[in-house]
């Protein structure tokens, strides 16, 4: 199991998140976890399928406290197994697979285990969804009725707070595609186009550079004369032409190995209006308030803070008093805690890897820079090309 010819990362990777977790499971009283979703299971097991689309499709990992992990996968899946996984316990459950597929070999797996008046720990909330359909759940509980199922999805979380080195080697190849495709948007863009050239082109720039799939490609648009409020925050591309004098945020990112990029960046067509240049310095201003305040040690929120007193003292007060969140963490998921925001007093560790995104309405346009941003043991790195402290104008 484990070839080096497709796994993303060598067995001792896969040892040390499972005896991460396994501290946090013993401090938390858990005799083990179930996992039914598609990025905890790959990032515990190393096992990826496309089958994680198919809703009838079931797979399962335990992982308990003190004995070798179970891996519950359809026939199918075997083979693939064998070359990602490392786990070595594989177990396969047998047709008819769309109706509770799984569920009768999962309940003799946790019997088996010596589990069945176990405390059992499940994605159950955090942002998480279990996946696991909730007969099955439901049908799971009544043949264990001895067994406690209580939510892991905080321990999951944490767990994947902070990145291997060589995760962030993964995201740092993410980003340097996406760097190279916003260089070649910036270098195309124009009037005349439509918005979904300008998607298409972002899509097939993180293809053939090497992302094993492009995402999170949105935008925002103030067009001269309009005011429609579907364009003050960002959403999908349409067919519509762009103008000469239109000022576009845009977003975008993609997966490599599994792992994302995901950074904002804003340009105007042909002209910019001088608010506008001035709004985009401001929130320029805003995130480098925030990235300068990173380092080890620190709670996430003071980022929030520090963005919100400049735009504060840019001339924004009442907009810096609804700003409550700036961004959040990525990995292995585009969105992951923890979040950027007020109310999170999650100290900085070094190896998180943050999207950092303040952002402001004015002037009849939506501002918004990002930056993809690594914790280090003396402050941080940014992954991403630098948004420049000036408006481009295309």
């Amino acid at each position: 199991m484990l070839t080096s010819e497709y796994a993303d990362f060598d067995a001792r990777e896969y040892e040390q998140r499972l005896a991460g977790l396994r501290d946090l499971m013993s401090r938390n009283g858990l005799d083990a976890v179930l996992i039914t979703t598609d990025t905890n299971h790959r990032y515990f097991t190393g096992h990826w399928t496309h089958r994680w689309g198919h809703k009838f499709t079931s797979l399962f990992a335990v992982l308990p406290l003190d004995r070798d992990p179970v891996l519950i996968v359809p026939p199918l899946e075997t083979g693939m197994c064998e070359e990602y996984a490392w786990i070595e316990d594989l177990r396969t459950y047998q047709p008819p697979i769309r109706v509770r597929a799984g569920v009768s070999l999962l309940t003799e797996v946790i019997h088996e285990l010596g589990l069945g008046g176990a405390r059992v720990g499940a994605e159950l909330g955090g942002v998480l969804w279990s996946r696991m359909p909730y007969e099955d759940f439901d049908q799971l509980k009544t043949n264990l009725p001895g067994t406690q199922f209580t939510d892991a999805s905080q321990l999951l979380w944490k767990t994947r707070f902070t990145k291997s080195s060589a995760e962030i080697d993964y995201i740092r190849k993410a980003v340097h595609i996406t760097n190279r495709a916003y260089r070649t948007l910036f270098s195309t863009a124009k009037p005349g186009m439509t918005e979904r050239d300008l998607y298409s082109l972002l899509c097939v720039e993180h293809l053939k550079r090497g992302m094993d799939a492009p995402g999170s490609i949105t935008l925002a648009t103030c067009i001269p004369g309009d005011t429609r409020s579907s364009n003050r925050s960002l959403r999908r591309h349409t067919d519509r032409v762009l103008t000469d004098g239109e000022l576009i945020a845009h977003d975008a990112g993609g997966v490599f190995r599994g792992y994302w990029s995901d950074y904002t960046r804003m340009f105007a067509l042909g002209r910019a209006d001088q608010k506008h240049k001035d709004a985009y310095r401001s929130v320029h201003g805003c995130l480098q308030a925030a990235i300068s305040t990173i380092r080890p040690g620190i709670p996430i929120s003071n980022l929030v803070r520090a963005s919100n007193e400049t735009l504060r003292r840019a001339g924004f007060a009442e907009q810096a008093r609804l700003v409550t969140g700036i961004g959040h963490a990525i990995g292995l998921d585009i969105i992951e805690p923890p979040f950027i925001e007020l109310e999170d007093d999650t100290l900085l560790e070094e190896g998180m890897v943050l999207t950092v995104e303040p952002s402001l309405y004015t002037a009849g346009a939506y501002f918004m820079l990002e930056e993809d941003v690594v914790v280090t043991d003396t402050g941080c790195e940014i992954l991403s090309d630098p948004a420049p402290g000036d408006l481009p104008v295309l």
